[in-house]
């Protein structure tokens, strides 16, 4: 078996599936004690990272450190057009109240207007912000891109610092494996990608890593791992 064969089918195991999961309580409608249930439903598993929004890292952050999890929570979240600084002052709250991972969504307004430099210039102050200590990941919206603009995307993302890209915010945007595949085929391991969007089924996520995905982002991690 190759090394390639054999990460794989390690990671395509129950508890090596879970360590590739950002489980994701991403819901406006959301009560603290659901959120909460949420937290302490995924007790007993090794995932990549918990997320929560924004108004729950203060929350969830005691939680998760008893859990002994990494906690993700996200930025101008599901749209990207919102000023750099509005953006900063989300990711310096959310780094002061716990988060060790940041996932901001790009300006898709700049991008599809072709001012680039902003682009590059919104993402690039966030990433300075967060630091060596803390992963920040590119939300670049997949499923409204073509192939050469989801490649100039990524060319951007890593123009401005950050080599992790995730496919979408969900709602309503799907992610397939062609996306990942489109990112993976040009860049290879220089970039990482998290199958975002519509990733449901243990299913889904066998064939979001077959195609390359190195994280899926899904709101039911227990169905995805088929223990649910």
């Amino acid at each position: 078996m190759s090394t390639a064969s054999a990460d794989i089918t390690t990671r395509l195991s129950v508890k090596g599936l879970a360590t590739c999961i950002d489980a994701s309580c991403a819901t406006p409608a959301a009560t603290r004690d659901e959120v909460a249930g949420f937290l302490t439903s995924l007790a007993g598993w090794d995932w990549a990272a918990i997320m929560v929004e924004p108004a729950y890292v203060g929350f969830a952050r005691p939680i998760l450190t008893e859990m002994g999890q990494h906690l993700v929570t996200v930025l101008s979240y599901p749209l990207g057009a919102y000023t750099t600084e509005t953006k900063l002052i989300q990711a310096e709250q959310a780094l002061a109240e716990g988060a060790d991972e940041l996932d901001v969504a790009m300006d898709l307004s700049a991008f599809r207007s072709g001012d680039f430099r902003r682009v590059v210039d919104d993402l690039e102050a966030v990433r300075r912000l967060a630091g060596d200590d803390h992963l920040v990941k590119t939300i670049y919206f997949s499923a409204v891109l073509s192939d050469v603009e989801a490649l100039h995307a990524a060319e951007l993302s890593r123009e401005a610092g950050i080599t992790f890209l995730k496919t979408n915010p969900g709602y309503g945007n799907v992610t397939t494996p062609h996306h990942i595949q489109v990112i993976k085929e040009r860049f290879g391991t220089e970039m990482k990608v998290m199958a975002s969007g519509g990733v449901r089924t243990h299913a889904d996520a066998v064939a979001m890593l077959e195609a390359g995905a190195d994280r899926i982002a899904t709101s039911s991690p227990l169905a995805v791992l088929g223990v649910a």
